[in-house]
């Protein structure tokens, strides 16, 4: 139901549209003062800019759709890491390792699902720094120094979904969208039809793709902008690259604490 939710939502804007045309035609007897083909113009200065703040905000949701996999795939390095400094360096508690990645890929999750703050998940990054340093002192530095590495590229990747979450697109755009679409409304309820049929039908559509557009441009504005509680909404960006790594990690960590 997550791909209806948006059109769902929208359909009282295109009764409410319409409710307003039919009330004013009823009780006021009032008929339009311009033809409907007259506000033509209008109407494909809307859709121009509506095609502008649309490619505007796919050009963030493209790079989006890549940050859960480039996430997981660091996530995933560090903990080959600690693997491979394990296997040569007894001294290193791979479980532990395990643990500490775990924690800060979660911290990750409930980051972007508005369970914790920022310097919270940041904090957790700073607690995986703590483990990735015990390399260094178990005499597994270039081991370490990559660890490190990965870690750095983990940062650059949370704060660019946060750079991109908290940035609008184009303020003055949307003003001027806004603004376009309320006038064209507007317009709608002042216009002669030629037919009640062609009244009905028109409204209603134009209402719909104006407003609908307008909610999706700002949906996609913030791919990231999922519920407190676990909900994904209808333009969020895939996170199964991280929650699939994590799942992974789970069973490692839970299989290497059995006795």
């Amino acid at each position: 139901m997550a791909k209806w939710k948006l059109l769902l939502t929208t359909l009282p804007y295109m009764v409410i549209a319409l409710g307003t045309k039919l009330a004013i035609e009823h009780f006021l007897q009032f008929e339009g003062v311009v033809e409907f083909s007259d506000i033509g113009l209008v109407l494909t200065g809307g859709v121009f800019l509506i095609g502008f703040m649309l490619a505007g905000t796919m050009a963030d949701y493209k790079e989006s759709e890549k940050l859960p996999a480039e996430v997981a795939c660091a996530l995933e390095a560090i903990e080959e890491t600690f693997a491979q400094a394990a296997a040569s360096k007894p001294a290193i508690d791979l479980a532990e390792s395990r643990k500490a990645v775990l924690r800060a890929g979660e911290a990750i999750h409930d980051w972007l699902f508005r369970k914790i703050d920022q310097r919270q998940m940041y904090a957790a990054l700073d607690e995986l720094g703590v483990a990735i340093q015990q390399l260094e002192k178990a005499g597994a530095t270039p081991l370490g120094v990559r660890a490190m590495n990965e870690l750095a590229t983990l940062r650059k990747l949370t704060t660019r979904i946060g750079v991109i979450s908290r940035t609008g697109f184009l303020a003055s755009g949307y003003a001027l969208l806004e603004t376009l679409t309320i006038v064209i409304l507007g317009l709608l309820v002042i216009s002669k039809f030629k037919s009640m049929l062609a009244e009905v039908v028109l409204i209603p559509f134009v209402t719909l793709i104006y407003v609908y557009m307008i909610r999706l441009i700002r949906d996609i504005d913030d791919p990231f902008e999922y519920e407190e509680g676990g909900v994904k909404g209808a333009a969020e960006v895939e996170l199964f690259p991280v929650e699939e790594y994590l799942e992974r990690l789970r069973a490692r960590t839970a299989a290497a604490s059995k006795p």
